[in-house]
């Protein structure tokens, strides 16, 4: 039997866990997520009806952010049990591309979830970036990424998911990673001077704490190699 492929990608909730992977080498592709707002909850509503919905114009709306930029967002599922950063709790949001007006941008976002939709026999890793936000019950926040993780398995495939989020600190010796794993799903908590939003593009991508992100980066390249060695 030939080696199980290898398959990494992200999960949103922003472009920010796309923007890791890619400048650490370990982005495969684009999927559904990377460059859109969302959350886990809206991930599972669309996996589990096949993304029948994802991009039918009957559930597409325009929406204005904050600053007047026009943005299209999927009203399919909107009522969420758990509470996210508000920038990822209004409809799935595809914040560059305009899935209405443009069709290259729908055919582009359709490959991308029939693309992990065909993913069967594969080493697959998903990161998920959840967005700060202290309410969060990050206990059912947990439960819903190993649904997910389930739905991957149940493809035949090797699933491990790494889900980072941050606790802001005031002084530069509390920065750290707390991390513990259950199951397929990996946490990773990071305490951080500052949050990964606003204008400058060091503390936006998070560049400033690569030595924090460092930490998570070595452990999904560990774990990328445990699964080549099941193989």
């Amino acid at each position: 039997m030939a080696n199980k492929e290898f398959v990494c990608f992200s999960l949103g909730e922003n472009c920010l866990t796309d923007n890791i992977l890619d400048r650490n080498g370990l982005k495969s592709f684009s999927s559904p997520f990377s460059s859109g707002r969302s959350n886990i909850e809206y991930i599972l509503g669309f996996e589990k009806q096949g993304y029948t919905d994802f991009i039918d114009k009957n559930f597409l709306e325009y929406q204005y952010l904050g600053d007047g930029k026009k943005v299209v967002r999927n009203n399919k599922y909107v009522v969420t049990r758990n509470i996210y950063n508000g920038s990822c709790a209004l409809g799935f949001e595809f914040t560059h591309h305009d899935v209405i007006a443009d069709e290259r941008a729908r055919q582009a976002f359709e490959r991308r979830y029939q693309r992990i939709l065909s993913l069967t026999n594969n080493n697959i890793i998903l990161v998920y970036h959840h967005r700060k936000c202290d309410q969060t019950d990050t206990g059912l926040m947990l439960y819903h990424l190993t649904e997910l993780a389930d739905i991957y398995k149940s493809r035949q495939n090797n699933v491990a998911i790494f889900a980072f989020y941050q606790v802001i600190v005031s002084d530069k010796t509390e920065r750290k990673v707390e991390s513990y794993r259950v199951g397929d799903v990996h946490m990773y908590k990071f305490y951080t001077l500052d949050e990964w939003s606003g204008n400058n593009n060091d503390i936006f991508w998070a560049r400033c704490d690569d030595d924090l992100v460092q930490i998570m980066i070595d452990d999904i390249k560990q774990t990328k190699q445990q699964m080549e060695n099941e193989n």
